[in-house]
């Protein structure tokens, strides 16, 4: 993830939900969508862990690295103001046929005052990116680049959502939650 400069430095603490996936999704099995409505796993390969764990640590580690918030954590491991409520909607290889691959990214994310369990912004997040060839080195290569680009929005997202909500609490505004741009 490439950290924006222009991003703010928060003074509130995030705590991170693991996230949500259905049950194809919540395994440690690399995906490839074959059709529309066909998900199998990769042949011989599998990931170290869980796909929702995985992303769950990938993502507290590309949070806490950006240096903009004052912590991120896990649920339950600190006080914090909000939290983030994800979804994987997409986590897999797309077989384009005739031998192009793609990573298809996708994540609902919801950001949580952690005080009054109210929802303060929702959002979508999509990336797609092309495999530049058929091996597992190179799409394991194309999950890390998608992921560092998704990470990249959702962190500027939460900073610039957690930053409104912050003072819409502080002014004591009740604000209904922001929806993202595709509602």
């Amino acid at each position: 993830m490439t950290v924006d400069e222009n991003w703010p430095e928060v003074d509130w603490s995030l705590l991170v939900q693991r996230p949500f996936a259905d049950q194809m999704r919540n395994s440690d099995r690399i995906l490839v969508r074959v059709s529309r409505s066909r998900l199998q796993p990769w042949p011989e390969s599998a990931w170290l862990d869980s796909m929702p764990d995985m992303v769950h640590s990938l993502l507290i580690q590309s949070l806490e690295d950006s240096g903009r918030f004052a912590g991120v954590g896990r649920a339950g491991g600190m006080r914090s103001q909000f939290g983030l409520v994800s979804e994987i909607r997409r986590f897999e290889i797309v077989d384009e046929g005739r031998g192009g691959l793609s990573v298809a990214l996708a994540l609902q994310a919801n950001l949580i005052h952690q005080a009054s369990g109210r929802v303060m912004a929702t959002q979508s997040f999509e990336h797609d990116e092309a495999v530049s060839g058929t091996s597992l080195d190179e799409i394991i290569y194309a999950f890390e680049q998608a992921m560092g680009d998704l990470f990249g929005e959702l962190a500027g997202w939460l900073l610039a959502s957690g930053q409104t909500a912050s003072a819409d609490l502080d002014n004591g505004r009740d604000r209904r939650p922001m929806r993202s741009r595709d509602d």
